[in-house]
């Protein structure tokens, strides 16, 4: 039993290698996995992934300016993760993990209508940066052989850096808007069901809403033509989204595993409301509400479907293929996508009996999509973009 069990996950391990997503909806980064808490004996894993998105298009002919074409806006990133899981007894596991769930990094440069030639150096680009750390930590109760449940707490931080810049953005042109949340909480929860002599694993996973509260500094040059009284640093608030994970496994034979993993994040109901912006935008149109900086019009679905094949004691590969809904189109100018399809090959070998190292790569076929500002104007169409992540992990297991 124990040496199928050891099979059997060995596969499991394998298809998360990819800890980060070279483009998802919304501001997704990471899937979020808890698979490290159902590793058997005391596992531990550190993670890395080099993410090369490459978004490019045309800007939308506006305010006397011709159209513009957009070189790659979507600048490379790198994230890590890590895990740690011990058995506290034969009922009770308890995970510990981290990874950087949310962010973003773009920056548009060269002649078009998001860049403002009358400003010098890097201020002439519309630029953004989001980063998010994420801490959980997860106890496990087996209530039999095959079902567990388990749950804890998600501390998270969130920063953002943004910078607004060109006719693009009309009377929003030259907004800024900067903050750090420090860390906030939510909670997550799961049940899964396993049954290692056949090779099955299925997880449930559901991750809450984290409420993040904080200072946030703008500069609003539209409020200083309306002539508006306003601090430049206000309490505000931004609430990431909760999430639903199905990951399901079966084995096939002794060496051979297929692999869904289902994921869910309402993003239309998601929006970034900052202040000042909000004010401002309000007395500009007359209106009971002003606009916000980032929203979303629909839901996230994504899928991957893949096998696993253990090729000798120490070898196993992995190939999966993958598809993201997106958040809508028309979509905010910072993430111009709608969705992707995309293919993954990993590899796992066991250094040694308690040691191993997978690498693994994915590459991804974009959507086609409009860019649009926050009053909904569609400012930008961009098309036939690619990504490609990279990623490698080490781990241990005890047994």
């Amino acid at each position: 039993m124990l040496r199928n069990q050891k099979k059997y996950i060995a596969l499991a391990i394998l298809t998360p290698l990819y800890a980060t997503q070279a483009n998802a909806a919304g501001l997704e980064r990471a899937p979020q996995s808890v698979d490290a808490l159902f590793e058997s004996g005391t596992y531990a894993e550190v993670g890395y992934a080099y993410i090369s998105p490459d978004i490019s298009g045309h800007d939308i002919a506006t305010g006397g300016q011709p159209s513009h074409t957009i070189s790659n806006m979507a600048k490379d990133f790198e994230s890590f993760n890590y895990a740690v899981k011990v058995d506290l007894s034969d009922k009770f596991k308890l995970a510990v993990m981290y990874d950087e769930p949310f962010g973003a990094k773009v920056e548009f440069k060269g002649e078009n209508n998001f860049v403002d030639d009358s400003r010098q150096g890097e201020d002439r680009n519309t630029r953004v940066t989001v980063k998010s750390k994420n801490i959980t930590t997860l106890l496990g109760y087996n209530i039999n052989k095959n079902v567990m449940i388990y749950g804890g707490p998600a501390l998270q931080e969130l920063s953002a850096d943004v910078h607004l810049r060109g006719v693009a953005y009309g009377a929003g042109a030259g907004y800024d808007n900067r903050f750090s949340s420090g860390i906030d909480v939510g909670w997550v929860a799961g049940i899964s069901y396993a049954k290692p002599e056949y090779g099955i694993l299925a997880s449930l996973t559901y991750r809450s809403e984290i409420h993040h509260k904080m200072n946030i500094e703008e500069n609003m040059p539209l409020a200083d033509l309306l002539n508006l009284d306003y601090a430049h640093s206000n309490k505000g608030k931004v609430t990431t989204p909760e999430s639903f994970n199905l990951n399901l496994q079966t084995g096939i034979n002794s060496t051979t595993a297929v692999f869904a993993k289902i994921r869910y994040i309402p993003w239309g109901s998601f929006e970034y409301r900052p202040p000042v912006l909000d004010h401002t935008t309000q007395v500009a149109l007359g209106s009971n509400q002003g606009l916000p900086l980032l929203n979303y019009s629909k839901d996230q679905t994504s899928v991957e479907l893949g096998v696993g094949k253990k090729l000798s004691p120490k070898l196993t590969l992995a190939v999966s293929g993958l598809w993201d809904s997106g958040a809508g189109n028309p979509v905010t100018t910072l993430g111009p996508v709608e969705g992707y399809w995309g293919a993954g090959l990993a590899a796992k070998y066991n250094i040694t009996e308690h040691l191993a190292l997978s690498l693994g790569g994915r590459y991804l076929w974009f959507g086609n999509a409009k860019g649009n500002v926050p009053d909904g104007q569609i400012v930008g169409e961009f098309s036939g973009n690619t990504g490609y992540v990279l990623g490698m992990k080490l781990s241990y297991n005890s047994k």
